[in-house]
């Protein structure tokens, strides 16, 4: 089983989990060309994808969607409330509304409440989680953590840089809010009070404005000693982590720019 961070970022997010012949992208915030791309330089074939899941209604999220599941004739998968509020942005897809888990082919996906400022959710998807776009770590989130090896989960803003910032004080609200989205001492803080077991976790969606990979990289690790992570690239594909059947992560790399100790990524 692989989770592969494909995009991580205001400007797209796209993240894709394979389990032997199902592959499924968890939202598609960049084009068809771009997300192929990203997918080829990690050995990756778009053409293999079995369906789109879709977290919620923003932009970054959904932009590649339609495209893609026209171009390859794919589901979309979608919670209602959800597809409603992007519908039009979707275009004529094949869509199938979840509410509870669900089965693509051999993955088994199970959505997870996060707090946004529109109706959003994050995945458990067999044994990775993908949690991005919350205000706070939800009681769901924690509850589900404890069965994962390996996250995706957002490390969006620095605390002093956002309220520093060029940003209008509304904006810098939203951000903060627990509509908005996790800063980097709250996403350390959740990993080390809950995911100390974790094998790998993805530092993800970091602001350009708000924000630095080293910023990230300092507050992680002066929470979470020996914890292994990566912090996801906004410009390119970060890169792909392997479990193989018997739970054990593998030997992997990736083009992103790893920074974690632990074991790396393909």
């Amino acid at each position: 089983m692989e989770l592969s961070v494909i995009a991580s970022g205001s400007n797209g997010n796209c993240c894709l989990v394979r389990s032997n012949g199902t592959s499924v992208l968890f939202d598609a915030g960049k084009s068809y060309g771009e997300t192929a791309g990203r997918m080829a330089r990690l050995g990756k074939n778009i053409r293999d994808v079995n369906g789109i899941v879709l977290s919620h209604a923003h932009a970054d999220h959904y932009l590649g969607i339609g495209p893609i599941a026209r171009r390859l004739h794919i589901p979309v998968y979608v919670r209602k409330e959800v597809y409603s509020a992007c519908r039009w942005r979707l275009g004529p897809v094949d869509v199938r509304h979840f509410d509870h888990a669900f089965r693509i082919g051999d993955l088994d996906v199970t959505p997870v409440e996060t707090a946004h400022d529109v109706a959003s959710c994050g995945f458990v998807v067999g044994r990775f989680g993908i949690f991005t776009d919350t205000g706070y770590v939800t009681a769901p989130m924690r509850e589900v953590i404890a069965d994962l090896d390996a996250i995706v989960l957002e490390s969006n803003y620095d605390e002093e840089m956002l309220m520093n910032g060029p940003y209008p004080r509304h904006l810098k609200e939203r951000i903060a809010s627990e509509q908005g989205h996790l800063s980097n001492e709250a996403a350390g803080d959740f990993i080390c009070r809950y995911g100390k077991h974790l094998s790998m976790v993805f530092l993800a969606h970091v602001s350009e404005m708000n924000n630095s990979a080293d910023r990230v990289r300092g507050t992680f690790e002066s929470i979470n000693e020996d914890q292994p992570y990566v912090v996801c690239s906004r410009s390119r594909e970060t890169g792909t982590y392997r479990l193989d059947r018997f739970g054990r992560e593998m030997n992997a790399k990736g083009p992103g720019g790893f920074t974690s100790p632990g074991p790396f990524i393909i």
